[in-house]
C-alpha cells in the first residue's frame, strides 16, 4: 500500500473515529416510533484535535492526488498538517503518548519525502527505506492502537432504542 494511501487510510479511520453525532428530538416525537438515538461523548481537547488532523490531511490528500502541485499550496497545506500533528501531540493522553509521536512522526516523514518531490505521491512508493520503515511493526502498530483509541474514547456509543 502506497505510503500517502497509508496515511489517508489513518485519516479515514480517525475520521471515522472522531466523528460525533447528536440525533435531537422533542416531547412531541413520543407518539412516533422510537429511533435509534445516539449521543456524543464529552469532546476531550485530544479528539478535537484527533479531527482537526483528518481535516488537514483531506485537503493534502487531494492536492497530491491531483498533480502537478503549486510550490506555495504545497507549503501552505503541509504546514497545516503539521499543526494538526503538533495539536494531536500536545493534547495525547499519556496511555497514547508515544504511539502518537510515532504516528505523527509518520507523517512527517511522508510530509518530507512530499515537500523534497514537488507533491509527486510517487516519490513516497519509490522510497524503500521510507516504505519499510513506515511499515514496521513499530509504526504500524503505533497507527492501529490510536485508531482503536480514537474509535473508542472520541466516537458516539451504538445507538439505543
Amino acid at each position: 500500500m502506497g505510503l500517502i494511501m497509508r496515511a489517508a487510510a489513518f485519516a479515514g479511520a480517525l475520521a471515522v473515529g472522531a466523528s460525533l453525532v447528536a440525533c435531537g428530538g422533542s416531547v412531541a416525537d413520543a407518539d412516533r416510533r422510537e429511533v435509534p438515538r445516539t449521543t456524543a461523548p464529552p469532546r476531550t481537547p485530544f479528539c478535537a484535535a484527533a479531527q482537526a488532523n483528518v481535516d488537514a490531511l483531506r485537503p493534502l490528500n487531494s492536492l497530491v492526488a491531483r498533480g502537478n502541485v503549486p510550490p506555495a499550496e504545497l507549503s501552505d497545506t503541509v504546514a497545516a498538517v503539521r499543526r494538526a500533528g503538533a495539536e494531536m501531540l500536545n493534547t495525547a493522553p499519556d496511555d497514547i503518548r508515544t504511539d502518537v509521536e510515532r504516528t505523527v512522526q509518520a507523517v512527517e516523514l511522508q510530509l518530507e519525502v512530499l515537500e523534497a518531490n514537488g507533491g509527486d505521491a510517487s516519490a513516497l512508493a519509490r522510497d524503500p527505506q521510507l516504505s519499510s520503515r513506515l511499515g514496521s511493526a513499530e509504526f504500524a502498530g503505533a497507527g492501529d492502537r490510536v485508531r482503536t483509541y480514537v474509535e473508542r474514547t472520541c466516537s458516539p456509543p451504538a445507538p439505543t432504542r
